[in-house]
């Protein structure tokens, strides 16, 4: 892509050298007695004028790209400034702010949470996952599917249907989604009608809130 907007700057500024050497030109003969140096200068100051500008163009043009990369990365969760990037031990993990956590840290501190409930947990994740993160397995000895979401934005219906999915493929019993944000309408109706369970932001940070103090 960035070939593309340098040679776009580039057609940018051979246009507008262009334009400037010919609206230059009217100006010398149009306008008697100009010393033959002017049309030189008038050749000399279209290419750098030109040259800037097609530069100015393919720079912000690039920098733009980058920031709608930026936001589609804050939308969906993934690690940016801010959020942590390096492998945290288990207390730290616990410790930490949830909003500065990865995708992958998140995942792991509701491993951490729910071993600490009873259950037995298997980690999936990874490709080929079919939107299940963790596996559970309480006494009874039957398995619930659960994925978590370090979002920001609300989750939608199709990570709903996906996990349905999942979770018949991985045998499961049941089907959670846990997420930092909130569902929208669509998810909670296609949720209800699936029997999934949901776990949004506000009951999650309870849960974690009183598991944590009991570690104290």
């Amino acid at each position: 892509m960035a070939r593309t907007y340098r040679a776009e700057g580039r057609q940018l500024a051979n246009l507008l050298r262009g334009v400037f050497v010919l609206g230059g030109l009217l100006l010398y003969f149009n306008l008697p007695g100009l010393h033959w140096g002017f049309f030189f200068g008038i050749v000399i100051v279209s290419v750098l004028f030109a040259e800037i500008l097609g530069t100015m163009w393919t720079s912000k043009r690039r920098s733009g790209k980058q920031t709608k990369q930026t936001k589609r990365k804050v939308a969906a969760g993934h690690s940016i400034a801010g959020v942590s990037s390096k492998k945290l031990g288990d207390k730290e993990l616990i410790q930490a702010k949830i909003e500065t956590l990865s995708g992958t840290d998140f995942e792991r501190l509701m491993e951490l949470y729910y071993t600490a409930q009873g259950y037995s947990v298997q980690r999936v994740g990874g490709s080929g996952d079919h939107e299940v993160d963790l596996i559970l397995k309480g006494k009874e000895g039957y398995k619930i599917a659960v994925q978590c979401k370090r979002w920001k934005r609300d989750v939608g219906n199709d990570i709903v249907l996906r996990l349905k999915a999942g979770k018949q493929v991985h045998g499961c019993y049941d089907a959670w989604i846990v997420t930092t944000s909130n569902f929208t309408r669509a998810a909670k109706e296609a949720a209800e009608r699936l029997n999934i369970k949901l776990i949004n932001g506000l009951i999650l940070q309870d849960k974690l809130t009183k598991w944590k103090r009991s570690l104290r």
